[in-house]
């Protein structure tokens, strides 16, 4: 003990006062007579100094995680990061939380947070790119994600359903919502993203049954071990980070090359689908995305429709109005 002290530029005693927090913190931690310390188990919980090392083990910070925060508890996520962007905070803030007491969704939908079962985090962004251009950021996110699933599930195939669901084996394991403000800090936009990742059958809310799962799930369910969260989130960010500069461009492996690849990952072309905007509610067949990374749909008239938002779901061909 006393050789690994002097390592640490510690005394003993500080050095046990280290492991004692540690400890504290739920690694398990015991003393090998004539050895010395031996950690045998990590705490199930995100830890921003962990994260930290394991995104920048092979190099700088990412741009999108230059700092990281974990909340035990906050109302939403996307809230935290909004009010540090408001008070001037730069871009590459990620906010955690083990649990939100008012995550949500896409209209306004209330996202169940269960805690230390999922990922839920927020990441602070000021892009540069117009205004009109920041709609990439769905497109973006979800590509990312998918990437990031699949590296951690080998064999999985990540869909996508537009504009920001992350589907695995048919179901939604991942939901995205981005807000985008301006005020006296200049423009930000906020991508908070929702993951299911140790959920078994039984955690899921009768309302979600036999439409949600999670990385669990989809690995083999209860037969296989939870999956380390933390090794998830830095799938995700390392992946978001590798794409984040091809937002701005155009050609080549630019943000054409994203949209040419969420096409091939979509669970919504070829489909007849309803689409609920602001406005009216018709269907057609999703034929495509565009270059912006919105939806073409092909009404029953024959016209082509450009879809930037709305809620799209597969509807049934026989029961057309």
């Amino acid at each position: 003990m006393s050789e690994l002290a002097t390592q640490a530029g510690l005394t003993p005693d500080e050095l046990e006062a280290r492991i004692a927090i540690l400890r504290g913190a739920g690694y398990e931690i015991e003393l090998v007579p004539h050895l010395g310390y031996r950690m045998s188990g990590v705490p199930d919980r995100l830890i921003a100094d962990d994260l930290s090392g394991l995104l920048s083990r092979n190099g700088a910070p990412l741009k999108i995680a230059r700092e990281i925060l974990v909340f035990e508890e906050t109302g939403s996520t996307n809230d935290v990061a909004a009010r540090l962007a408001r008070a001037g905070t730069p871009e590459g803030l990620v906010v955690f939380a083990e649990r939100q007491t008012a995550g949500r969704g896409r209209l306004g939908r209330r996202w169940d947070s269960a805690a230390r079962k999922g990922l839920w985090f927020s990441l602070l962004l000021r892009p540069a790119l117009s205004m009109a251009g920041w709609s990439r950021l769905t497109t973006w996110a979800a590509l990312g994600v998918a990437r990031g699933l699949e590296e951690v599930l080998p064999g999985c195939r990540a869909a996508i359903k537009w504009p920001n669901d992350v589907y695995l084996s048919g179901r939604k394991a991942v939901g995205i919502l981005i807000e985008s403000a301006a005020d006296s800090s200049g423009n930000f936009a906020i991508v908070g993203i929702g993951v299911n990742v140790n959920q078994t059958a039984a955690d899921f809310p009768e309302e979600l049954a036999g439409r949600a799962t999670s990385l669990r799930l989809a690995a083999g369910g209860e037969e296989v071990p939870p999956l380390d969260r933390q090794e998830v989130a830095t799938a995700l960010l390392r992946h978001l980070d590798t794409l984040y500069d091809r937002l701005d461009e155009e050609e080549g492996d630019g943000f054409s090359s994203l949209v040419a690849e969420a096409e091939t990952r979509s669970c919504l072309l070829g489909q007849w689908v309803e689409i609920a905007g602001p406005a009216e509610a018709f269907h057609g067949i999703a034929e495509g995305l565009e270059p912006d990374g919105s939806l073409r749909v092909r009404r029953e008239d024959g016209t082509a429709v450009r879809i930037s938002g709305g809620e799209v779901t597969v509807a049934n061909w026989q029961n057309r109005a």
